[in-house]
This record gives C-alpha cells, sequence and structure tokens, in this order.
C-alpha cells in the first residue's frame, strides 16, 4: 500500500472511499449496458473538509450490493462495529473522529478488503491509487429512495406485536420500546407513559446537543430491533435500504384497515379559542373576540394519517406557540394565521381545500370561483355562542363539555330538494344543426352527486343546511335557487368556444368546459371526454 502521508498530500483529498462492488459484470464507476441506474442504496460518503486541503468528490456507496455480496460470508460485524448489544452504523469505528483518521479507516479497510477479495480470485473493487474510480462528480447511478410513511397502520403494527418487548405500560402496549424523553437532569433518555410524542419533535435533520439526527435514529433504532428480531428466528422488518425505501416494496406492507384509536390521554372534543386562556369578563370584554369553534378532536383525528397532520411541532395545544400576536415560539405566525393558511395543509382552511381535489369534490370545486379569505363564512366554523360561556378562565373539562353539547345540537343531515322538483331531464339543443338534442340526466346527476355527498362527514357538515347548495357546482355564479337562470343568460346566445371580452367563454365553451371538466376531475369513464357521439347523436 502507498505510503499514508504522502497518499494524503497527493490527493488533498477529504472524502472517504468506500465502494466495493464484489459483483461480476459492475465495478466502480462502471455500469452494465442496461443496468439500471435508479437505485434506493446509493449512499453519499463525504467527511468534513480539512481547512487548507483540496475537496475531492464525495463517495456514491451503493449499500445494499455491498451486503448481498457478503451475504453468507460474512454479516453486519463486516464494516459496523457493537456498542452495548447494537450496531453502530458507522464505519469501523463508534464515534467520528478527525477528518484525517476517519479518512485512514475507509481507505485501509476498503482498500485491504477489495485486496482480499481480488487475490483469492474474485472480482473487487478499486485498490490504492484508483481514486477516481471511486470519487467522481459525475455518479452514474442517482438515488430513488422513497421516505417511510409510519402511519398509524405501521405504528399498529408494531404497538401489537408480541415480537416487541414492552416497557412501562399495564396494558402491555411497546410504546416505550421506541419512545421516549431526554432528562436533563440524570442526562439520559427515559419512558414515560402518557407523554409519547413522534419522534421528529425531538430528532431534526441534523443532530444537536441532545438529540441524533431523524435519519440516524431511525436507522440505527428500527434496523437493530429488526435484526433482534430476526436473530430469534422470527420474521422481522427489513434491514436493507430496498426493504423500507423502495416504492414498490412501500406499495406491498401489509395494511391494517380498521386501527383502534391511538390512545394518549386526548380529547374527544375541543373548545378552540386562545384568547379564552385568559380571564375575561362583561359583555363588553367577551364582544372583542371572536367565538370559539367547537371542534370535533375524535373526527378528524381518525381522519389524519398521523398526529402531526395538525401538531407538527409538538402535541401542545396550537395556541401554545401560535399566539394572538405571535411568538418567537412559533415563527411569528399568529393562531389566525395558522388556522387559516389556505396554502398549508396544516391549517384548517389548508386541509379543507385539500380536500376538495379529491375526486368526489374536483368536479365541482375545480370549476367553482374560490373563495378569498374575506369571502368565508366565519360563524359556520365559529358557532359557539358567547352566552354559553361561564367565567373565564374554563377548565379544560368545561370547555369540552360545551363543544360536544355545541356539536351535538348541530345536524349534520343533508338537506335536499324533493326529487319531483328537480327537474328530470335539460334537453341542450345548441347543435341541432349536425347533432339531435343532447339530454342531460339533471335529476340522476343530482342524486348522485347527493348521495356521494352523505357518505362524507365535512361535505354534509359545510353543504348539508341550503337545499339548493349542490346546484351551485353548476350554475357557479348565479344566486343559489331552485330556478337559475339558464347558460345562455351569461354565456352568450351564441354556441361558440370563443370567450366573451370579460374572460367568459361562449355558451358551447361553457357546457363543454363544464361537463368534460367534471368527468375529467371525477374520473368518470363514460362518456370519454373525446366521445362526441356519447353525448350529441348524429342527425341521420
Amino acid at each position: 500500500m502507498v505510503n499514508r502521508s504522502s497518499f494524503y498530500r497527493w490527493t488533498g483529498a477529504v472524502s472517504a472511499v468506500f465502494l466495493i462492488v464484489v459483483f461480476a459484470g459492475m465495478a466502480t464507476g462502471r455500469i452494465e449496458p442496461g443496468a439500471d441506474t435508479r437505485r434506493t442504496d446509493i449512499v453519499m460518503i463525504d467527511l468534513p473538509p480539512i481547512p487548507g486541503g483540496e475537496q475531492m468528490p464525495a463517495v456514491g456507496f451503493l449499500h445494499d450490493r455491498h451486503t448481498e455480496a457478503l451475504k453468507g460470508k460474512n454479516d453486519c460485524t463486516a464494516c459496523h462495529m457493537q456498542e452495548k448489544g447494537a450496531f453502530v452504523f458507522k464505519f469501523k469505528r463508534t464515534k467520528d473522529g478527525d477528518t484525517e483518521t476517519d479518512m485512514a479507516t475507509y481507505h485501509d479497510n476498503c482498500i485491504s478488503c477489495h485486496k482480499e477479495i481480488t487475490d483469492s480470485g474474485g472480482f473487487a473493487g478499486p485498490l490504492s491509487g484508483d481514486c477516481r474510480s471511486c470519487h467522481t462528480s459525475r455518479q452514474k447511478i442517482i438515488s430513488s429512495r422513497k421516505p417511510v410513511r409510519f402511519d398509524k397502520s405501521l405504528h399498529f403494527r408494531h404497538e401489537s406485536s408480541k415480537l416487541i418487548q414492552s416497557d412501562g405500560r399495564a396494558d402491555n402496549a411497546n410504546c416505550g420500546a421506541c419512545h421516549h424523553k431526554f432528562d436533563r437532569n440524570i442526562q439520559q433518555t427515559v419512558y414515560k407513559s402518557g407523554e409519547e410524542e413522534t419522534c421528529r419533535y425531538c430528532h431534526k435533520s441534523e443532530k444537536s446537543r441532545e438529540a441524533r439526527s431523524l435519519q440516524n435514529a431511525f436507522h440505527s433504532d428500527c434496523i437493530n430491533c429488526h435484526q433482534q428480531i430476526a436473530g430469534q428466528s422470527e420474521k422481522g422488518g427489513p434491514v436493507n435500504c430496498t426493504g423500507c425505501h423502495d416504492q414498490s416494496r412501500q406499495q406491498k406492507i401489509e395494511v391494517v384497515r380498521d386501527v383502534p384509536r391511538l390512545e394518549r390521554n386526548q380529547p374527544d372534543t375541543v373548545l378552540l379559542a386562545g384568547w379564552m386562556t385568559a380571564s375575561a369578563s362583561g359583555d363588553a370584554e367577551l364582544n372583542k373576540h371572536i367565538n370559539p369553534v367547537a371542534f370535533n378532536h375524535r373526527v378528524h383525528e381518525a381522519k389524519a394519517d398521523d398526529c402531526r397532520s395538525c401538531h407538527h411541532a409538538s402535541l401542545e395545544r396550537c395556541g401554545e406557540c401560535h399566539t394572538e400576536k405571535g411568538s418567537e415560539k412559533g415563527g411569528y405566525v399568529r393562531l389566525e394565521q395558522a388556522m387559516h393558511d389556505t396554502k398549508s395543509e396544516k391549517s384548517c382552511t389548508g386541509c379543507h381545500r385539500q380536500a376538495q381535489r379529491a375526486s368526489n369534490c374536483a368536479g365541482c370545486h375545480a370549476q367553482v370561483p374560490e373563495k378569498s379569505f374575506s369571502q368565508l363564512t366565519c360563524r359556520q366554523c365559529h358557532m359557539v355562542e358567547m352566552d354559553a360561556l361561564v367565567s373565564l378562565p374554563m377548565s379544560k373539562e368545561a370547555k369540552a363539555q360545551l363543544a360536544r353539547k355545541t356539536l351535538n345540537a348541530v345536524s349534520i343531515s343533508s338537506v335536499m330538494i324533493s326529487d319531483e322538483r328537480i327537474p328530470e331531464n335539460v334537453t341542450i339543443k345548441g347543435m341541432v344543426d349536425k347533432y339531435e338534442p343532447a339530454q342531460f340526466p339533471h335529476r340522476r346527476i343530482i342524486k348522485k352527486l347527493a348521495s356521494m355527498m352523505k357518505e362524507d362527514g365535512m361535505a354534509n357538515f359545510f353543504h348539508g343546511k341550503e337545499e339548493t347548495t349542490l346546484c351551485a357546482g353548476c350554475h357557479h355564479n348565479s344566486p343559489a335557487s331552485e330556478g337559475p337562470p339558464k347558460c345562455a343568460s351569461c354565456h352568450g346566445g351564441t354556441f361558440a368556444f370563443k370567450a366573451d371580452e370579460d374572460d367568459r367563454p361562449g355558451l358551447k365553451g361553457a357546457y363543454h368546459g363544464q361537463c368534460i371538466t367534471c368527468h375529467q376531475k371525477m374520473e368518470i369513464e363514460k362518456p370519454a371526454a373525446t366521445d362526441c357521439i356519447g353525448c350529441h347523436k348524429k342527425r341521420t
């Protein structure tokens, strides 16, 4: 091997070389014709730069290729050391040292392994002096890694597994096996029942003084647990990159449909009003604030993938970070901004807007002009009457009870126009010179939309209080009524696609745009958007 000090001077490198490709047909930096250049297992190895030294390109290391090549010859100990019975996922060390020491660890061990395999007649990665085989700025393989979504189904499978050691729960749930808090007094992590939170609240993308990086925590804890279960001759989770991060593998993960509620002492109903945490008295003081919102936490919880769908920074109530005036803790985002930001899926309004893109909703909502924040009806959510409030501040139990009482008093059953008041068919005669009149099954479509709405709690809550709400899906700019004006009243008398001066389409454009867009958004296959004869029978 080349003298180490002269080798450092020659390269001026700071990136490590770690690419053993022990399989025929594929050497480092060389790919077989037709080989897949998108992989989940590429790991970029890039050590911190040495001050004043030259920076060589990072090394793209194919992790699964190496573990497959070593299968049957060795296990993870070939590259990883153990500490307290668990693997430390650093190469040949338990802690990072200075750059020169860590670089020597990579070079010495990787190259010696390559040489050993080559001397025995095998096909291995590069040897000493073949630097550019690993350190290349033109990576021929790109990452196709997909993040793992640890949703309620996967969580339940882990929580209820008999193979995971439970800790600290009387009901034998496995919470303590994963969840922990950092106790500053004893400077170590401990499990506290009833205070479980998502890993992301403490483990960020970069490590901190008190917590490992999120990637490090997941890989270390999850893979070690999977390996321990596999060591018991039981079926555990994956231990390679592809097993977790390949999209096709993720789609094959068993899904538990009816997941029991994840209990963490959370309320069923909540009264939302940040100002209620402070004391207030008298009508004059109360009138300075907007009415509280009665929020059904249990219903929203069932619809969300996980707690982070709303509680993105912690499981504290929103007002702890997002105050009325804004605070540093909440990034100076005020409470009303956090709740009403139409562009954020974390906000109430933004989440509801996102739901409107579902196929059952998009047929109407994709074409109805979107209301601005100032056009929204506040009392639809802020429905709790001020005279129902007792002396403030109210207890948590009293607020939950008032929210529950308010929600129970609100009917969410859809109010629909009776069948006999809905025209059964509408005949469209705009193109009778070429086609038979188009017969629009008006009543059947309205009843279909109504049946879909009945199965959606949010649609019922927001749309089911007025008989004519569904009419606005097509009659989008006319007043809601049983007898809306004809389309030609607004879209010109000529049956043309051309828009008017104010950008309203002509009558032909309005009909086709409304009907075809609705079919596309709602994923209706028949009649297809290009099937003219499906609606317009040719004249014989």
